[in-house]
């Protein structure tokens, strides 16, 4: 069994015809008005913006105020598994119907022990796609760490709630789904990466201190003080660069596996989402 890798590069008229997409997309969009309420003028390029607009508000979907704390996503976990055993799951056969669906869901994203690379092999441009690299990382995760592939997936569901009330998209911004489930997918995949323990050792000399010589010569480079230094082991993981694609993968894989074990409407549950909002301290959600 083997990682897939990328493709070759686009060819002539691949290129051309993307080219020529573009040239008639911003044609057709530049005559729309812009979605802003009271403003006439033409849209900007792609833009559902004008080009004032479209320079105000800029900025993606985002947080409203500060990112999520590991305490917020432990407390909103807590009120999930509450949700699961008080409301969710009411009879034996429901529970037996979840324990089953949320293994399958496992299941999904249980990779290959093989697919456990050493870091190196990420390290260099090997052409391994974006899932490919992801699958290495779960399975240092599930394979070499033993952790459980149920924390990673409660965690996603967990991000996924607390969206529900600290994360906004600007006015006329289109592709909420797309921008949500982009943060949704970074913090996942960041916890899994975090509990990979997918690193490296790296040596390096620390100065210590600095000798001076014990004599004085009439060569002024030999009077100088020389370093003392000792070798530390210092252990190095992936740069942001490489590791956000990355991470994104991971969170698609998770979000997978839940839509596989749950299905897509559990976050439109509203005694969850008023669990999770005593749970964080909020208003109850509407």
């Amino acid at each position: 069994m083997h990682l897939p890798r990328t493709g070759q590069n686009r060819s002539e008229a691949s290129i051309r015809q993307r080219r020529n997409k573009l040239i008639s997309d911003k044609a057709t969009n530049s005559s729309k008005p812009c979605v802003i309420s009271g403003c006439d003028r033409h849209r900007y390029c792609v833009s559902t913006y004008c080009n004032t607009h479209a320079q105000r508000y800029r900025r993606y979907g985002r947080a409203k105020g500060p990112l999520p704390t590991e305490g917020e996503l432990r407390s909103i976990e807590g009120a999930f598994k509450e949700w699961l055993d008080q409301d969710h799951l009411a009879t034996d056969q429901q529970r037996q119907a979840f324990k089953l669906a949320w293994a399958s869901g496992q299941k999904t994203i249980t990779t290959n022990p093989a697919f456990a690379l050493p870091f190196f092999r990420l390290e260099g441009n090997e052409g391994f796609t974006r899932q490919a690299k992801g699958w290495v990382i779960l399975s240092h995760y599930f394979h070499v760490q033993r952790h459980s592939l149920s924390d990673a997936m409660l965690r996603l569901m967990a991000v996924r709630v607390w969206t529900e009330f600290f994360w906004q998209m600007p006015e006329g911004r289109r592709g909420l789904t797309k921008e949500r489930n982009y943060f949704v997918h970074t913090w996942a995949g960041y916890y899994v990466l975090r509990n990979s323990g997918f690193t490296k050792s790296k040596t390096e000399e620390k100065i210590i201190g600095w000798e001076r010589p014990w004599y004085i010569s009439d060569d002024p480079a030999r009077n100088r003080p020389k370093p003392i230094t000792e070798k530390t082991i210092k252990k190095v993981g992936l740069t942001p660069f490489k590791a956000g694609p990355i991470v994104r993968a991971i969170g698609k894989e998770l979000q997978g596996a839940v839509d596989h074990a749950m299905g897509t409407t559990w976050i439109n549950d509203a005694r969850l989402l008023k669990r999770a909002a005593d749970a964080l301290g909020q208003p109850h959600h509407k």
